[in-house]
């Protein structure tokens, strides 16, 4: 494939006027392109009100090597594409079904990636279902009771359910795993413009009906998936892992039951408001590292506010919401940046423990809202 960079266009371009800047740019007639597939996107704002997109584009097409070598533009060269890969499988048969602790980001693509695989995987989950969760949340913000389990920290596809489904990273991807989530995500349902977009967003709305699809694959595929069930021990034989027990309600009675579950495969998936599970691996004496963390606060403005400095004009339109980024060195050399950036977004009550106070935000699919937000 022909890779181009650096192909601008007005902001409000159509489909075929970017069909037929690159044939400009490789000198063929646009009806030659075989294949066209939108690499990279973002918005060139710095002549506002005049906005502009900047794309990076892969090509299919006949003669390719010739076309390459045509008048030599730095704009064009040869690409090969890549995909990530799954390990080679080992060559001794598990005993058991892996556990997999926690349905959020990475338990769920843990999940989705082993069953693919043959692999069956057993995914525990603490907190509800994301259609269930979704009930209980709402619940809260409106002034009901605190679950300590279900809620804005725990329950299918975790923390970041309601945070809005940002997907931009700084991590290199030279795997290609970055590049894999992004392609599953879009084959359960977000819009493929994930795919390319410079900060791709899906929003809560769209990622619960994306998050339950995921889980209805690994089922299909001969996975299990429990809910409000939670592990309150890890099993140890002879210094190996044999299993977990864990907690839950029996559906009939309601008592709260406890059972075991034998694997010498678990995978810990708990993300990191699950303070009593810490507790618990850090009394089995599991060897853990202190991580460095930030501290910060939310503040909310005017999204007609930003879209004014971003892009000239208070009125978004068809761009969207727009969005930011700020960075500063103090004096003392102590880093400050603004994450978590919710365009059209709301900032809400994200607690897990009783007495406890924690905000978050989020944005719908839509970023409709009159205000944003960051921390």
């Amino acid at each position: 494939m022909i890779r181009l960079t650096q192909i601008k266009l007005p902001a409000d371009h159509t489909p075929e006027a970017l069909k037929k800047k690159i044939a400009k740019l490789l000198r063929i007639a646009p009806e030659e392109i075989l294949k066209l597939h939108i690499r990279k996107r973002s918005l060139d704002a710095r002549k506002k009100p005049e906005l502009f997109y900047s794309y990076t584009v892969d090509v299919s097409a006949s003669r390719e090597k010739e076309l390459l070598h045509k008048g030599k533009n730095p704009q064009i060269s040869l690409c090969k594409e890549e995909h990530y890969h799954f390990p080679e499988a080992g060559e001794e048969r598990l005993r058991e079904r892996p556990l997999i602790i926690g349905t959020g980001p990475a338990g769920l693509f843990c999940g989705l990636m082993l069953a693919r695989h043959g692999y069956r995987p057993i995914l525990l989950e603490r907190g509800s279902s994301v259609e269930e969760r979704q009930k209980k949340v709402n619940a809260f913000w409106q002034g009901g009771t605190l679950d300590l389990q279900t809620n804005v920290q725990f329950g299918e596809g975790g923390a970041g359910t309601f945070s809005d489904g940002k997907l931009n990273t700084l991590v290199k991807d030279p795997l290609k795993r970055g590049q894999l989530v992004l392609e599953l995500f879009t084959e359960f349902g977000a819009d493929p413009s994930i795919l390319y977009d410079h900060k791709p967003h899906i929003g809560t709305d769209v990622l619960a009906e994306v998050v339950k699809a995921m889980r209805q694959e690994i089922i299909r595929l001969g996975g299990t998936v429990r809910f409000d069930t939670q592990v309150t021990d890890l099993l140890v034989e002879q210094q190996n892992v044999s299993g977990v027990k864990v907690s839950f309600a029996d559906l009939k009675t309601g008592v709260q039951t406890e059972e075991t579950i034998k694997s010498s495969i678990v995978v810990l998936a708990i993300g990191h408001s699950a303070r009593d599970t810490f507790s618990m691996l850090l009394a089995r004496q599991v060897p853990m590292e202190e991580k460095a963390f930030a501290v910060g606060l939310r503040i909310q403005h005017p999204q007609n506010m930003i879209n004014l400095s971003q892009y000239g004009r208070e009125d978004a339109g068809a761009l969207g919401a727009a969005n930011y980024k700020l960075t500063r060195q103090t004096k003392s050399g102590r880093g400050v940046y603004t994450f978590c950036m919710c365009p059209g977004g709301y900032v809400v009550n994200a607690s897990s423990e009783a007495g406890r106070l924690a905000v978050n935000g989020m944005s719908y699919h839509d970023r409709a809202g009159e205000n944003a937000n960051s921390a």
